[in-house]
């Protein structure tokens, strides 16, 4: 019957629009993308992960941790059991946010203090480990931020800093975006982030030299640095640009063009404060 065609037409025509995502993912998308990263980078690791695996060499003995803007967890999703391991080898973990409501689910840290980094609770020498993981480019005023972390870090004690590389192609393009566009239109261009989760960004101490020259400022001494790859090309929706884009990410894991890497791992060292010199009779 002429309805019966009709109808019949009309889910060709849907079955049509619904199986084209999967075209797109099968030819040009992000499955192609897939393929491409399998073969161009094999062995590329998300950086947290890689993040989190360094903390735990700094767990060998149990220490007074604090994890300074901790958000609602220590690393991200499926990273679950690492966070807990983590967590598990240091005698006491403290985390501080400024952001209540994200304070309040912490997933991994059951001590947990709302306050400013800029004005810490706590007494000196306090902690034994610092870490600070994707939090330095919020900073509006980095060096009130390091001279409190280091006040609360006891002589000999560790600081860990994870932050965007402001010399890498993708955090550039997103200092560019944030001058010449409309904030509502650059969060759209931030993929697999909620709007909540997104806060404003100043990129102030984002790369190696302003971070070394931060902490020598507060007597904490640089004493290593890594620079790390993003997970996942950005034009993974597109796999001819996501496929320049992989090389790109290629030449940024070897050593001349390592200092364009997506995110910095600094470790700092607290220096012992020097006694005072007693002069001596004459």
């Amino acid at each position: 019957m002429p309805g019966d065609s009709i109808l019949s037409l009309r889910g060709s025509l849907r079955s049509g629009i619904s199986s084209s995502p999967s075209l797109w993912d099968e030819w040009l998308g992000r499955k192609v993308t897939w393929r491409l990263q399998r073969r161009i980078l094999p062995h590329l690791r998300w950086n947290q992960e890689i993040w989190g695996e360094t903390i735990r060499q700094y767990l060998t003995h149990p220490v007074h941790w604090l994890d300074a803007g901790c958000g609602w967890r220590l690393l991200g999703k499926d990273l679950e059991p690492l966070e807990n391991e983590l967590v598990s080898l240091a005698q006491i973990v403290v985390g501080v946010d400024l952001d209540f409501p994200h304070l309040r689910k912490h997933v991994n840290i059951s001590r947990r203090v709302c306050a400013s980094l800029d004005s810490l609770p706590f007494s000196d020498a306090s902690f034994e480990l610092i870490t600070c993981n994707m939090v330095v480019e919020h900073l509006p005023a980095p060096f009130t931020t390091f001279q409190e972390m280091s006040r609360v870090l006891a002589p000999g004690g560790t600081l860990m800093v994870h932050t965007p590389n402001s010399r890498n192609y993708l955090v550039f393009t997103n200092i560019l975006a944030k001058k010449l566009l409309p904030r509502s239109m650059v969060l759209k261009l931030v993929p697999d982030r909620a709007p909540d989760d997104i806060y404003p960004t100043y990129y102030r101490a984002n790369n190696a030299r302003v971070l070394r020259d931060l902490g020598e400022s507060v007597n904490v001494r640089p004493e290593s640095v890594r620079f790390l790859t993003h997970p996942r090309p950005y034009t993974r929706f597109f796999a001819p640009a996501a496929f320049f884009e992989l090389l790109l990410m290629r030449a940024t894991m070897t050593r001349p063009l390592g200092r364009f890497g997506a995110t910095i791992v600094m470790v700092f060292r607290k220096q012992p404060t020097e006694s005072p010199r007693i002069a001596s009779a004459a």
